[in-house]
């Protein structure tokens, strides 16, 4: 029901405006009253901000399954594969455009955004140091992962940014500037 919710939530959001979509219309859209909405979200904005929660989740999913020996940055770029999949998708693409354009032209919406997405590096620079805890004598750094994370991020930017002009290489984009970028070993 809550991705229900959202989707259909982008969906006016796209075509009202997000400050202009009130929460009665989104549960009057969605077939339930507003109190049944609050049990879902305490906020539009929080309609808005779930699909990054949700794709954080996945993320952190991926970066624990990757193999404990493969080296950080691999394992960041191995778990950025659902972004990969997702922006493959024409409509998938022009969907999560659209709501990143409301995010940007909310600055309340974009701060919290910015929040979560902090949120987000911290959790998986978390996962790379338990990871590294299990590996015999590798003792890394919680600081220098933690700019790998945000190294990777900036890369996952860059290339997002590219794939407005070339949405087909996306892959490719991450790839290269991955590439470009990777750090020295960690441990």
């Amino acid at each position: 029901m809550q991705s229900r919710i959202a989707r259909i939530a982008e969906e006016l959001f796209v075509a009202k405006g997000f400050e202009e979509t009130t929460v009665d219309e989104i549960a009057a859209a969605v077939g339930m009253s507003q109190r049944s909405f609050f049990r879902y979200f305490a906020s539009k904005d929080e309609v808005v901000l779930d699909s990054l929660e949700r794709l954080g989740l996945e993320l952190a999913v991926r970066l624990e399954a990757r193999p404990l020996d493969e080296a950080e940055w691999d394992s960041l770029r191995h778990a950025f594969e659902p972004i990969v999949e997702r922006l493959a998708d024409p409509a998938m693409r022009e969907h999560d455009a659209a709501v990143q354009k409301i995010v940007n032209a909310s600055p309340r919406l974009f701060a919290a955004y910015l929040g979560r997405l902090d949120g987000l590096q911290r959790s998986l620079s978390e996962t790379l140091l338990e990871r590294a805890a299990r590996r015999p004598g590798c003792a890394a750094d919680p600081v220098v992962l933690r700019a790998v994370v945000g190294g990777a991020f900036a890369c996952l930017h860059a290339a997002m940014v590219d794939a407005v002009a070339r949405p087909d290489g996306f892959g490719r984009s991450l790839d290269r500037t991955m590439a470009a970028l990777r750090p020295a070993a960690v441990c």
